[in-house]
């Protein structure tokens, strides 16, 4: 199980980071970069599921703030995630992840992004520093038995990291959007750009475990080869169907079983959150 309870809590702070990013970051950027979805102190917290055998086990939980900061004297934001194991499957799997960067505030264009991975004994560090001028990443990694490396990795106009292309594509449009559209978005993970496929499945309402109805925004992602993940996993996502456009449920088909992300608690929500069905 360890392998897939290894997938399930990348799935919680990994995953999670991928579920919006369907769009071009050239599209009307100008139009959209002084009324985000998200404002600061936003804080949104989930639980993810495994299903395992007949039942569904409560293995971790992730959460997300996103942060008005200065850098250099200039107006940022600071974006941090983590995900962990409950304590009660430590002795299992124990896994203590955390994401964070630096973007400007105007464009959401990433500055500086890290990544500390802890799963069982293995250990993940990425330290990503970009030159938007040079188009490229200079990228400083450290992993379980490989040696430390420094390398430059050029990257395009559009290239962004998973955390601030999430809070980008959630101040997108989604109405001109017609049904089985696809579309991508290129980011950098794990030393690799490649571009997200994000297919558009159309409204629906769905119930959260803590009983409320959402009004959603439909997404899938067929995961390629080539990143951090198994070629052919598939991911869906409801979205809120408001301007704050929040996550209420991803499902992901895995090999051995599957995994469920659940909204669990949110604060300091910039817009109101009037997709719930009373």
């Amino acid at each position: 199980m360890s392998t897939s309870f290894s997938l399930s809590l990348k799935l919680l702070s990994i995953l999670f980071l991928l579920v919006f990013v369907g769009i071009s970051k050239s599209t009307a950027q100008s139009k959209i970069e002084n009324s985000w979805a998200f404002g600061d102190e936003e804080y949104l917290e989930y639980t993810v599921s495994y299903h395992w055998g007949l039942i569904w086990i409560d293995a971790g939980k992730v959460d997300f703030k996103a942060k008005a900061i200065k850098n250099n004297d200039e107006n940022a934001w600071h974006f941090f995630s983590t995900g962990m194991s409950f304590r009660k499957f430590d002795w299992f799997f124990k896994v203590r992840d955390t994401f964070e960067v630096i973007s400007s505030h105007k464009g959401l264009k990433p500055v500086r992004f890290k990544r500390h991975t802890h799963e069982g004994g293995y250990v993940i560090f990425n330290d990503y520093t970009f030159d938007h001028q040079n188009l490229s990443v200079t990228a400083i990694s450290e992993e379980t038995r490989k040696a430390r490396s420094i390398d430059t990795i050029s990257i395009t106009s559009k290239t962004l990291d998973v955390l601030t292309a999430t809070y980008f594509v959630r101040s997108m449009d989604f109405k001109n959007m017609k049904m089985n559209d696809t579309l991508g978005i290129e980011m950098i993970l794990d030393g690799v750009v490649f571009t997200l496929p994000i297919v558009f499945h159309g409204y629906e309402t769905y119930k959260n475990r803590d009983g409320k109805k959402y009004n959603c925004i439909k997404f899938s992602a067929l995961l390629e080869k080539g990143t951090m993940f198994r070629a052919g996993e598939q991911l869906f996502v409801w979205v809120t169907n408001d301007k704050n456009k929040i996550p209420v449920m991803i499902e992901a088909k895995i090999t051995v079983g599957s995994i469920k992300v659940n909204l669990s608690g949110f604060e300091n929500l910039k817009h109101p959150l009037n997709s719930i069905v009373y």
